[in-house]
Parts: C-alpha cells; structure tokens; sequence
C-alpha cells in the first residue's frame, strides 16, 4: 500500500482544496457541518457533491438533484469497466470499497501501474494506498472548508489547482499516438459540447477519446507505435 501512498500524495495536495471548496459550499448553503461531513464520507466524488449542494441551494426537486448526480458520475462506470480485469479475481467486499474509494486520480495511477506490475496483491496493495490517501485528504480538506465557511476570501480562488493536477495525471501517459489520438479526441469534443448540462460533455469526450484511441491503435501498422520510434523512421 505505500508505493499507491507515495504516488499519489502529490495529488492529494491537489485534492485537499477542492475539498475545502466543497466545504465553504456547503457551509454557505447553510446545509450544517455533520450533513455535510457525513455527505463527503458516502459520497465521495467531488463534482457530484458541489452539484448536489448547488441544486439544494437553488431549490431544486430531489430526484433532480440526484439524477445530475449520477450522471456527474457516470465516467465512473468506464473506470470500473478498465479496472475490472485487475480486480475480477477479488473477494466481493473488496470490490465494493474499491468501487466506493475510486476517483479519477485512483484510476489514472493504477493503469499506469499496472503495466509494469503483474502480481494481484501488489495491484490491489497499490490501488488501496492510492485510493485511500485521496479519501483522506479529500475529507481533511472538506472539514477544513466547512469549519472555516466564510473566513475564506471569495476572492481566492482555490480550484486553480485542479487543471493542473489532471494535466499531471494525464501527460505521463501520453507515449505512442493511440494515447495522443484518444487525448486530443476528449479534449475537442469535451470542449465542443461544453453547452450541455451537468457534465454530459465530459462523458461524451471520454466515450469519443476511447473510441478514437481504439480505431488509433488498430488502423494500421504504425497505428500503436511508439511516439520516438515513430519520430526516428520518419
């Protein structure tokens, strides 16, 4: 479990202050502290809290509110679908927390792990350090920004840091034009249908990204080479 900690403690950092977002939201919305602790807790996904906190203070029916949620979640399900492989010979509660536990920046580093690392209880030993390490300091930081509530500058503005993080997740895994394809795919057409409501965009880039990266790697011989032998024959 600390080599999946040590990974992604750096990106914990980066989780730490959207949390503290999510905890001044809730905090303004006047939802209470214990709501919104024990919110973080059973929820765990931060774009799907701050829509749920969000819909709450505009008044929103709550099957609404709880339908936006889902669908805020739903790239979680092509996550389950990558892991699935790695994790299919686990006993079923471990599923269940791994399910609960994961999060974009899991995810990303435990791909990235797994293929250099082939032993079953190494890849689960990981997943959890990683898993666990964002959970904390995902629930650090809401407590942090629910106790603090408005003595927190408006002006400051804390989810700077998240680009930046999903740059650093990203870019290391960027190594042959499969990868570049799948990427730059997401990026357009996340962007392009950025009009539409509760993160459907992002959806669509990841179903798009994976479909170009797939029609990339197998649309002919050089499709799936790599970026510098690529660079060197042309």
């Amino acid at each position: 479990m600390s080599a999946g900690s040590r990974r992604a403690f750096v990106l914990a950092l980066g989780v730490w202050p959207f949390g503290v977002v999510y905890g001044v939201a809730v905090s303004s919305a006047g939802l209470g502290t214990w709501p919104g602790v024990l919110g973080s807790v059973a929820i765990f996904a931060g774009a799907s809290q701050l829509s749920l906190v969000e819909l709450h203070d505009q008044g929103a029916f709550w099957l609404v509110a709880v339908g936006t949620a889902l669908v805020v979640n739903a790239r979680f399900l092509l996550y389950s679908a990558a892991l699935a492989p790695s994790f299919s010979e686990f006993p079923t509660g471990f599923r269940y927390l791994g399910a609960h536990l994961m999060t974009d920046q899991a995810v990303a580093l435990s791909l990235l792990e797994y293929e250099t690392e082939d032993d079953p209880l190494r890849r689960r030993g990981f997943y959890l350090g990683a898993a666990l390490t964002l959970f904390v300091m995902w629930q650090f930081g809401t407590l942090v920004g629910l106790l603090a509530g408005g003595s927190i500058p408006d002006g400051l503005q804390l989810g700077f840091i998240i680009p930046l993080m999903f740059t650093a997740l990203v870019v290391p895994s960027l190594r042959d034009r499969p990868a570049l394809t799948a990427a730059s795919v997401s990026v357009v057409v996340a962007l392009g249908t950025s009009f539409l409501p509760v993160g459907t965009n992002i959806l669509l880039g990841a179903v798009a990204g994976m479909l170009a990266g797939g029609l990339a790697s197998g649309g002919g011989p050089s499709g799936g080479g790599d970026i510098g032998s690529e660079g060197v024959s042309s």
